[in-house]
């Protein structure tokens, strides 16, 4: 039996125009991972800024898929009610504010995020509603999908698509 890490890391980005920099790699306004204590970088994705520091930030997460086809329903995130975060929260909801949540496993007992850590789910969309209590504020993340309508092209068929039909 294989033990693993399970760690999450948290991208917010404040405006969903801006969410790639000049390199064309991701570069979120706030980034927070909930395993290590000491700032990380998410060295296994090429896609991020390998300069954005994710800073430790209790927090959990559910309603991760296992596939893409599933991911339709709201994610959960569970986060200590600092002052930081509720001021977060606060903007998040008066605005479409654009959140991405990766979950990762990586071997057990790593001094630091690995570069060979596997992406397991990665959900993207914005926060929907928040709950702020003495302790803990949770938003529900809903899709950047929506549920209400379709948002795959329409694609008409030709015969180029089906190929030649053999008449005789």
């Amino acid at each position: 039996m294989s033990n693993f890490d399970i760690l999450t890391f948290l991208e917010y980005y404040a405006d969903k125009s801006s969410v790639l920099d000049s390199n064309g790699k991701r570069s979120p306004n706030n980034s927070f991972q909930n395993f290590y204590q000491t700032a990380q970088n998410l060295t296994a994705d090429t896609a991020i800024d390998q300069n954005v520091s994710f800073t430790y930030l209790a927090f959990d997460a559910s309603g991760f898929a296992s596939t893409e086809a599933t991911s339709i329903s709201n994610l959960t995130i569970n986060i200590a009610a600092t002052a930081n975060i509720i001021d977060l929260t606060d903007t998040a909801i008066g605005g479409d504010r654009l959140v991405i949540a990766s979950l990762y496993l990586q071997t057990i007992g790593q001094d630091t995020f690995s570069n060979s850590a596997t992406l397991v789910s990665r959900f993207t969309g914005t926060i929907e509603t928040a709950s702020v209590n003495e302790t803990t504020v949770t938003w529900s993340i809903s899709p950047a999908i929506s549920k209400q309508k379709a948002q795959v092209p329409s694609r008409r068929i030709s015969s180029d698509l089906m190929g030649r039909f053999v008449t005789t």
